[in-house]
């Protein structure tokens, strides 16, 4: 059976409008399971949309902040007959420079188990050291060394637990691959972040991890600066 997932940076900040409902429907139209960064405000929203169509909107706790934005802004939605979640985390970055020093960019694992099978599997979101485009080329040498040092950080403390079917989705701000032992499970479809035209939302696995990647397709629709991208396994 075909799983679908999908990464979305959604830009939901305190001041611009975002159509939650345009959002919610074409991810449970779209995907099974969605990955998203940028949930920085109108969480009760987000989860009354998505509650209506049967899933579950799952962000990481603690994060109610004066100043939403100083969230991780990370979260996860799944459609709630078909998953059970065993154990949820938020891991922050330890590395972080510019406006990214400001909120808690990290990644946010959830154990699934299949309400089928029983079987376990394990997602993690994530959101990685911003560029800036209106000084690119200042900020890109100085921001790719953190996110290596990132993913470095996230592999280092993934890499210690039980061995499961993993994936990991997110904006990664890069093309580049810094997991150690890790791979993109992409094929270059066209950019996800059409101000730059750059590919920037990926999903990665464990190189010993066999997935089998069915499809893959960026969809162009304009809820987000970024466009979202969906994964079929």
């Amino acid at each position: 059976m075909d799983l679908r997932l999908v990464s979305y940076n959604v830009r939901c900040f305190p001041w611009p409008t975002t159509d939650i409902s345009g959002i919610t429907a074409w991810i449970i139209q779209n995907a099974d399971v969605a990955a998203l960064q940028e949930v920085w405000c109108r969480f009760s929203e987000w989860a009354a949309a998505f509650k209506a169509a049967g899933w579950t909107f799952l962000r990481p706790p603690r994060e109610g902040h004066i100043i939403s934005a100083l969230g991780s802004g990370l979260a996860i939605a799944f459609r709630s007959c078909d998953w059970s979640v065993a154990d949820f985390r938020l891991y922050p970055y330890l590395s972080a420079v510019g406006l990214d020093a400001l909120v808690t960019k990290g990644w946010f694992r959830v154990e699934f188990r299949s309400a089928r099978s029983g079987k376990p599997f394990r997602l993690i979101n994530t959101h990685m050291q911003s560029d800036y485009e209106f000084c690119d080329e200042l900020w890109r040498p100085i921001a790719e060394p953190v996110r290596m040092a990132q993913a470095f950080q996230l592999a280092e403390t993934e890499r210690r637990l039980p061995k499961v079917p993993t994936l990991l989705l997110g904006d990664w701000n890069t093309e580049l691959c810094w997991m150690p032992e890790g791979r993109w499970l992409t094929k270059h479809s066209g950019p996800t972040f059409p101000g730059t035209n750059q590919v920037l939302d990926h999903c990665a696995t464990w190189a010993d991890q066999p997935w089998f990647l069915k499809d893959h397709r960026v969809y162009r629709i304009g809820f987000s600066d970024h466009w979202p991208v969906v994964w079929t396994f």
